[in-house]
């Protein structure tokens, strides 16, 4: 993996492997403008903020146990909830503009 990729950040990869697998004509188009890198930081800065915001959210709405076994068990579900709504909604869409 280059260097230029690695700056994108999980999420932005994983849009712009989305974008190539589905929308292949989009995203040579956007390659060609010289967008298409740009847009993927964009979605995963977007991302990463929902990220943010869905665990203030889950954390308010759902407190952590105090139990360690349990805890291991909340975070897993956390992690699930988040990681699954930020794909579904801020990566997995074919998102063509900063």
């Amino acid at each position: 993996m280059n260097q230029e990729k690695e700056q994108i950040g999980y999420y932005g990869q994983a849009w712009m492997s989305f974008m190539e697998e589905n929308h292949p004509k989009l995203a040579a188009q956007m390659q060609k403008r010289g967008t298409f890198e740009a847009v993927a930081r964009s979605v995963n800065q977007n991302a990463c903020d929902y990220c943010d915001l869905l665990r203030q959210q889950y954390t308010q709405q759902n407190p952590p146990p105090d139990d360690p076994e349990a805890y291991r068990s909340w975070k897993y579900t956390r992690d699930c909830y988040i990681d699954s709504a930020v794909m579904q909604e801020r990566v997995l869409v074919a998102v063509t503009r900063v």
